[in-house]
């Protein structure tokens, strides 16, 4: 049969016709794709086949993406009843997609919908259920009876989660979505399916990416397909849909839980724990389809062997689907499931089997690949098929799948018994709130967390309160690969990170209780929902100043917030005494001070902000009714400088790492109330830098800045500006010499491995190079670095040994100003996660963080990214400290 497009309406032999003749042609090769034969060219059999086609095409059924045997109930609309196009025509907005799954809801007894959430940019997120009638007018009570471990019942229903689309710009699986929706919502003969089966289905895991995506290939789709790769359709502006609005891979924050849309997925799969969820990806056009296992070497050790084999089993399914349609396709040949952050990857630490699916992308809608055409309609059929084949092995091995998942408890148990050790300790002296932001996503992972009913010590130091976890619990494995450092690997190839030390990320003190050291009475009240650590602030007239302690992580948002408010603000840059209404007490440089005589805005105004800051922010504020100190200092004097209100500039666009910019975007705007202005890099000669106090550079090229704008930007910083460089950006700061320092140069193993010769290389054996190429990346690793407590980058930090995230493999020289090195790693410097011994020893005793007077302004170089993926809560502390006390990189050479 004939497919038609909807676009034919507007134009009858355009640009959707393309697609049909592509599949004409197919069919006249008997091929999957269609293979021209010698002497004849695409380019002009197309528009004569379109001439001879365009006006006899006919109404589009759904027979391309489904069996044109199936029947289905008539009541329930079909999506271009709905979208006024068939699906594959044009990409789908997220609004229309939405709006199609409610009509669904509206129409069959066998679909109900909720709102689990709402992204940053207000969409919804919203879940189907789908089952039979029955199964739905009991849907609690099955959910509950699913989530007993004592329960048995031989009929359980499956549950079975499919979810589309986290990467916005992988837009085919969210359109499958509108397919496979129809599909268990109208499809006649499905019964047994719907009986014993609970299908959560998720069309669209991102929202505000998808819809980002989806204007730009409908706004660069022309009545004639394109399907050049070089075509504007085919390559999105910067930033691309693929991310949230902030930037961030959602793909990469099933763990962290950094955003709303984790949250309230991770909400929905601990409300139902399903027993499948599939996550449908896209990968290159010159790719196939994919479905694992990935390669079986790289699954993380805490996953059982059992899951593999399951998705193995599942994974016959797909093939047998696809050897149906003649696909290609393969498995276990590339990905991973190491880092447990992921879509496909975190149901496997929780007894469930995590399936990934990734589908050769067109990128728009017709796109030319190495086998011939991919068309649109192409990916969304595959997509539709791989998930129909997920469900019918769920089907055919419910019981097997179910055993599975009711045997993962016990047996997590019973690892946990044999364990030495019994529990996990962590906490914040100091700053509770990098203790509470941990423990939140401890509890909403349903890991069973504990307040320290009383003081600990051991090895790691006192503490005094906090938190303890114990190992014996269901989430044992999740609590391990969260709390252990791990330095030793059975395959060194990482398709993402190799390391997710929590306590190491938030700066937090941390420490094992083994069977001598660890007591029940040591555990208090159970925490489900930790309080935020909220401070008290007695509303004091007439006093002289006020003062926010620094080591609370929140301390700048409620700073920026009283300088948004005019309110003048200091800050000691030395430790000082004082007395205040509770006695005599103790400062750290970095204090703030708000004097109260050389105020502007009103008394009663600024005490009711201070109330609302230590509620909101976790602030200690205390009063004072004197400038005089006994110790450091007075108030009035050179000790306590103006706290000027940042500026900030960050530069985005081409060349610039898109995730690390959003990173930055969030952490300033998201978590710290602090306006940032986003200006992309070849722009920057329009710009008047004076409007700003800081520009921030993250990882990136910046090659289009050119050598006017680098002596722009110097001669910025002379007149008091910051540059801020972080990861790769360093290296353009470096080679563009704003500070005098060095890389660590390649070892001469590295270089040469010759023996005799002068110069002479080993040979390695070519197919050797992608495995030895492997053992010299640095896949997301934790280094220990030294702090230097008394430098204003450390103001509010206490303790000298600081944990820092890496992902490359590029190390600094210290500074030869002996005052600049401000984190250097220590001589052994690795807490969790693969590096080579080659690049270990280059990191050992390097530069992590450089900062340096240059004129009367600054710069500060960061080799390791503090913000990354919004986690690195301690990390992220030297970043906000350059953003306030910047002023105070003196000239020390």
């Amino acid at each position: 049969m004939l497919m038609s497009f909807p676009g034919t309406q507007a134009l009858p032999c355009g640009g959707s016709i393309t697609v049909v003749l592509h599949k004409i042609m197919q069919k006249v090769s008997n091929k999957r794709h269609f293979m021209i034969k010698e002497g004849m060219k695409k380019s002009c059999l197309i528009p004569i086949l379109t001439l001879v086609f365009c006006t006899c095409l006919r109404a589009a059924d759904l027979s391309f993406y489904f069996d044109g045997s199936m029947s289905y109930n008539q009541s329930v609309p079909r999506p271009e009843q709905v979208l006024g196009y068939q699906v594959g025509d044009w990409h789908v907005r997220h609004d229309q997609l939405v709006n199609y799954m409610y009509k669904l809801a509206e129409t069959s007894d066998r679909v109900q919908i909720r709102r689990i959430g709402t992204t940053h940019e207000g969409r919804a997120l919203v879940h189907l259920t789908i089952s039979s009638k029955a199964n739905l007018a009991d849907l609690e009570g099955i959910r509950t009876r699913h989530l007993d471990p004592k329960s048995d019942e031989a009929d359980a229903p499956l549950v079975v989660n499919l979810g589309y689309s986290v990467h916005g710009n992988e837009s085919s699986g969210a359109n499958a979505s509108l397919l496979v929706a129809y599909y268990l919502a109208a499809a006649q003969g499905i019964d047994e399916l719907l009986d014993k089966t609970i299908i959560i289905l998720d069309p669209s895991l991102n929202p505000d990416g998808l819809s980002r995506f989806a204007h730009w290939a409908n706004m660069h789709k022309g009545r004639v397909l394109v399907r050049d790769a070089v075509h504007r359709e085919h390559n999105e502006g910067w930033p691309n849909g693929r991310t949230n609005h902030y930037w961030f891979d959602l793909n990469r924050d099933w763990l962290l839980l950094q955003h709303p849309e984790s949250v309230a997925r991770v909400r929905q799969f601990h409300h139902w724990r399903p027993n499948i969820l599939t996550d449908h990806h896209e990968m290159g056009t010159d790719s196939t389809f994919f479905f694992q296992p990935g390669i079986p070497s790289r699954q993380n050790p805490m996953t059982p062997e059992g899951n593999l084999e399951l998705t193995r089993l599942i994974g016959t399914y797909h093939a047998e689907a696809f050897n149906r349609q003649g696909e290609l396709y393969f498995s276990e040949q590339a990905f991973d499931d190491f880092y447990y952050g992921k879509g496909s990857t975190y149901p496997d630490v929780m007894g469930a089997i995590g399936i990934l699916f990734e589908q050769a992308s067109s990128r728009g809608h017709l796109q030319e690949n190495e086998f011939g055409d991919l068309s649109f309609p192409d990916t969304i059929k595959n997509q539709v098929t791989a998930s129909l084949s997920t469900l019918q092995a769920g089907l055919e091995n419910r019981k097997r799948l179910l055993a599975y998942q009711k045997a993962f408890v016990p047996e997590a148990l019973e690892l946990a018994r044999k364990d030495k050790v019994k529990a996990y300790v962590f906490g914040a002296p100091g700053d509770p709130v990098r203790a509470y932001e941990m423990a939140r996503i401890l509890t909403e992972h349903q890991i069973e967390i504990y307040a320290l009913a009383k003081p600990v010590e051991g090895e790691w130091g006192r503490l005094e309160s906090g938190y303890i976890v114990p190992v014996q619990q269901g989430q044992y494995r999740l609590v391990k690969s969260l709390f252990e450092e791990v330095t030793s690997f059975n395959d060194n190839t990482f398709y993402d990170v190799s390391t997710w030390h929590f306590p190491s990320l938030f700066w937090n003190t941390f420490g094992r209780l083994e069977g001598r050291t660890f007591a029940n009475d040591l555990m208090g009240k159970r925490v489900t929902q930790p309080n935020f650590p909220a401070e008290s602030f007695k509303a004091e007239k007439n006093r002289y100043a006020f003062f926010l302690e620094w080591d609370a992580t929140y301390a700048a948002r409620a700073t920026y917030s009283l300088l948004g408010q005019g309110v003048r603000l200091r800050f000691a840059n030395n430790s000082f005494r004082a007395r205040t209404s509770a006695g005599e007490q103790l400062f750290a440089a970095g204090t703030v001070v708000v004097p109260m005589g050389v105020q502007t805005v009103a008394e009663q105004d600024i005490l009711a902000s201070l109330t609302s800051l230590a509620q909101r922010d976790g602030v200690r504020i205390t009063a004072t009714d004197t400038g005089l100190t006994p110790m450091g200092g007075d108030l009035g004097g050179a000790s306590f400088k103006e706290m000027p209100k940042p500026r900030v500039l960050l530069l985005t666009g081409k060349g610039v790492t898109a995730y690390r910019a959003g990173e930055m975007w969030h952490l300033l705007d998201a978590r710290f109330g602090i306006p940032v202005a986003m200006a992309d890099v070849n722009t920057l000669h329009k710009i008047n830098l004076t409007d700003y106090t800081h520009l921030l550079v993250v990882s990136g090229t910046y090659n289009g800045i050119g050598a006017d704008g680098v002596d722009k930007i110097r001669v910025w910083i002379r007149r008091g500006g910051a540059l801020v460089a972080m990861g790769r950006a360093v290296r353009w700061a470096v080679d563009n010499k704003f500070l005098p320092l060095e890389y660590v140069p390649t070892t001469a193993e590295d270089k040469t491995r010759g023996k005799g010769m002068v110069g002479a290389t080993e040979r390695h054996p070519y197919a050797d190079f992608a495995i030895d190429s492997a053992f010299q990346q640095v896949s997301g690793i934790l280094l220990g670095g030294d702090l230097d407590l008394s430098h204003p980058l450390a103001y509010g930090v206490t303790e000298s040994r600081v944990a820092l995230f890496r992902s490359h493999n590029k190390f600094l020289k210290p500074s030869s100003n002996p005052y600049a090195t401000v984190v250097q790693y220590t001589s052994e410097p690795l807490i969790s996660g693969y590096i080579s011994q080659k690049n270990l020893k280059k990191a050992a005793n390097s530069a992590a963080v450089v900062a340096d007077a240059l004129g009367a302004g600054s710069v500060i170089l960061m080799l390791d990214n503090p913000n990354f993926r919004g986690i690195t809560y301690g990390p992220g502390r030297l970043l906000i400290n350059s953003l306030f006390f910047n002023t105070q990189i003196r000239p020390t050479r």
